[in-house]
């Protein structure tokens, strides 16, 4: 069990810093200077950073307070917490390299936010329905 948790932080702290190192603001190919990214880019970057961290870090709290449903629970929103800080360092030290977005690119966050919602709203209800159908049971 130990020898489980100080192996899953090596490989966890070896990802972080893969991860850290990858992040940078790369040159474009026609030597005009930095890439521009769209306003929003780097702390959606962040996010996925901090979800993909707070998911182990959540399942080794569970395994190591015997109640891996809290785990798997709280993971994905410590790593959210996480998530959300790093995007937001990222994009105060790249501000110089962000672009408002396009007219497309709105319809487009417009389009993906709506179709998130409604795929929650629908989980939500299919995980409800089983739930009392195995509950009447």
């Amino acid at each position: 069990m130990v020898l489980s948790i100080i192996l899953g932080s090596l490989v966890l702290l070896a990802l972080l810093i893969g991860l850290l190192l990858n992040i940078g603001v790369k040159k474009s190919d026609d030597g005009q200077g930095p890439v521009m990214y769209p306003k929003g880019y780097w702390l959606g970057r962040g996010i996925a950073i901090g979800i993909l961290l707070g998911i182990p870090l959540g399942i080794v709290l569970g395994i190591s307070t015997e109640n891996i449903g809290l785990g798997i629970a709280l993971g994905p929103a410590m790593g959210l917490a996480l998530g959300s800080a790093i995007g937001s360092v990222l994009e105060k030290k790249h501000k110089e390299n962000l672009r408002p977005l396009t007219e497309e690119e709105r319809r487009v966050q417009r389009m993906l936010l709506v179709f998130t919602i409604s795929f929650l709203i629908l989980g939500v209800t299919v995980l409800f329905i089983i739930f009392y159908l195995l509950g009447r049971m």
